[in-house]
């Protein structure tokens, strides 16, 4: 069996090399969010609205940040809508009741108003 005195010191040691790992993690995330404002900030700084050669400009610097941190970077070849062209015909239906069952016929709703009752 074991000394106790070794099992203390091994633990004692685990325990400050876990210490160890977890300050530096705490440091690195500390660095990339730091990292993520300053640059959130230079954008904020260099933003403009409506003009096209700041938003190709936008898109370089966040194309370049995307790749420096290992992001994927997907290829757009023009500016894309924000809205999908098959739920854009579907906003006049927004305001039917949440009591309505489910599009797949099953007796489960759970809207807010079925369940606040």
């Amino acid at each position: 069996m074991a000394d106790p005195a070794d099992s203390v010191r091994r633990f004692r040691t685990e325990l400050a090399d876990a210490v160890g790992r977890s300050r530096r993690a705490r440091g690195e995330a500390h660095h990339r969010a730091e990292d993520f404002q300053r640059h959130t900030r230079e954008l904020a700084k260099h933003a403009v609205t409506g003009s096209s050669a700041a938003e190709s400009e936008q898109r370089a610097v966040a194309i370049d940040y995307r790749t420096r941190v290992g992001l994927e970077v997907p290829e757009h070849s023009a500016i894309e809508s924000n809205v999908r062209p098959d739920t854009a015909a579907n906003e006049s239906t927004a305001g039917k009741s949440q009591e309505q069952t489910p599009s797949d016929g099953s007796d489960l709703d759970f809207s807010q108003a079925r369940i606040m009752r």
